[in-house]
C-alpha cells in the first residue's frame, strides 16, 4: 500500500511541474506559428511562476517574442515597451546561466545587437524630426546596449553628443565628446563642436585651449579654423585671422563665406586699425560673384556704401554756408556712392521685402534722387 501511495504521490508532482512548465511551451509554440499575442501572454505567466521564473531558457524565450513583437507589423503595437521588456528578458537570462556561452553566442548576442541597432534607427529618427533631446536618448540606450556584448559603437556614442550638442544640452555634450576621445576617437570635429558648446556656454578660456588643441592636431582642417576664427570674431579681434581667412580662401576660392567674413572684418568701421571700404567693397562682391543669391553680402556691400556716403554727407552739412562750392562736391561724391549701392538695396528688398531698413533707406534715396515712380511703387 505505502509503494501505491507513494507512486500516486509522484505523479501528483510530476503531473504538477509539467503544468508548470505549460505556460512555457505554450509560449514557444505560439511564438513558432508567429502568434506573438498569444506568446507574450503565456511567457508573462512563465517568468511568475516559481518553478519557471528562475529558469534562463524562461527569459530567452521572452526576449525572443518581445523582439519579434517590435517587428511585427501586426503585433508592434501590442506593447510600447516591448523593445526595453526584451533587453531586460535577454540580460535575466545571461545573469541567470552566465556559463552558458555557446547558446548565448546563437541565441542572444545576435538579438541584443538587433536591439542595439533598432535604438540606434529610433535616434536616427528623432534627430532627423528634430527631437534632439530624445534622439541623444536613443543614441545613448543603443551604445549602452552594444556595451553589454562587448562591442564599442564609436559612432553611436558621436550621435549622442551632436544630438545634445544640437538640443543645446552643452554640458553633456561636452561630457559625451569626452567619452569618445576616451574611446580613443580623433577627429576634428570633435574638437570644433566642443569649442561650440563650450562658446555657448560663454567659457571663451576653455574654448581657445580646445580650439588650439585640435588645431595642433589637425592643422589642415578648414572646419577648426573657421571655429577658431569665429572665436576671435566673438572676442572682436578680427585682426589675429585675416592672414589665416586669406590663407583658407586661396585653398578653396569657391567659399563665399569666407570672402562674406573677409568683408565684414574690413568693412567694420568700428574698428578704424582695420578698416578699409575698399578692401571690403572687393571681397563682397567676390563673395556675390560665387553665390549671386547670397542676401547677406548683397545687403551688406548695399549698407557699406551707404554708410560711406552718409559720412561724406555729414561733412558737407558741417562746412560753413559760404563754402557752397566744396558743398556741392561732397555731396556729388555722396550721390556717386549711394547708386553704387541702390542696385544692391534693390535686391536685397526683393530678397526680402519684409526689411523695414532696407524699405527706408530705399524711400530716403528715391526722393533725394525723386524716382517718384520707384517711391510710388515702394509706397505700395
Amino acid at each position: 500500500m505505502k509503494k501505491i501511495v507513494m507512486v500516486f504521490l509522484l505523479l501528483i508532482a510530476t503531473t504538477a511541474m509539467m503544468a508548470q512548465k505549460s505556460e512555457r511551451t505554450n509560449a514557444y509554440m505560439y511564438n513558432k506559428n508567429g502568434q506573438y499575442d498569444k506568446a507574450r501572454e503565456s511567457i508573462d505567466k512563465a517568468i511568475l511562476n516559481e518553478k519557471t521564473m528562475l529558469d534562463s531558457k524562461t527569459w530567452m524565450y521572452r526576449g525572443i517574442i518581445y523582439l519579434n513583437i517590435v517587428f511585427s507589423d501586426q503585433y508592434k503595437s501590442l506593447d510600447a515597451d516591448a523593445l526595453a521588456k526584451s533587453l531586460e528578458s535577454f540580460k535575466k537570462a545571461m545573469e541567470l546561466d552566465p556559463e552558458d556561452k555557446e547558446n548565448q553566442k546563437i541565441d542572444i548576442i545576435p538579438r541584443i545587437n538587433a536591439i542595439s541597432q533598432q535604438y540606434f534607427s529610433i535616434g536616427v529618427e528623432k534627430f532627423n524630426g528634430t527631437e534632439f533631446k530624445l534622439a541623444a536618448e536613443n543614441f545613448k540606450t543603443s551604445f549602452d546596449v552594444s556595451a553589454i556584448i562587448q562591442t564599442v559603437d564609436t559612432m553611436a556614442m558621436e550621435n549622442t553628443a551632436l544630438s545634445y550638442l544640437r538640443a543645446e544640452d552643452y554640458p553633456k555634450a561636452i561630457e559625451y565628446y569626452g567619452v569618445l576621445k576616451s574611446l580613443g576617437v580623433e577627429k576634428p570635429d570633435i574638437y570644433k563642436n566642443i569649442a561650440t558648446a563650450q562658446r555657448n556656454m560663454g567659457d571663451k578660456e576653455g574654448m581657445n585651449k580646445t580650439i588650439e588643441e585640435g588645431r595642433l592636431k589637425f592643422p589642415e582642417d578648414s572646419g577648426l579654423l573657421l571655429e577658431q576664427i569665429n572665436a576671435y570674431l566673438a572676442m572682436g579681434q578680427g585682426a589675429k585671422v585675416v592672414d589665416d581667412l586669406k590663407a583658407l580662401v586661396a585653398k578653396d576660392p569657391t567659399n563665399y563665406s569666407i570672402y562674406f567674413v573677409l568683408g565684414t572684418i574690413y568693412g567694420d568701421d568700428t574698428k578704424p586699425e582695420m578698416y578699409n571700404m575698399e578692401l571690403a567693397v572687393g571681397y563682397y562682391k567676390q563673395a556675390i560673384a560665387v553665390k549671386p543669391d547670397y542676401f547677406d553680402a548683397i545687403y551688406n556691400l548695399g549698407a557699406l556704401y551707404i554708410n560711406e556716403s552718409n559720412k561724406i554727407q555729414v561733412k558737407a552739412n558741417q562746412l560753413p554756408l559760404t563754402e557752397t562750392k566744396k558743398y556741392d562736391e561732397l555731396t556729388e561724391q555722396a550721390n556717386t556712392i549711394i547708386r553704387e549701392a541702390l542696385p544692391y538695396l534693390e535686391t536685397a528688398h526683393q530678397m526680402d521685402p519684409t526689411n523695414a531698413e532696407t524699405v527706408q533707406v530705399l524711400k530716403s534715396i528715391y526722393v533725394r534722387f525723386k524716382m517718384n515712380d520707384k517711391l510710388e511703387e515702394l509706397n505700395k
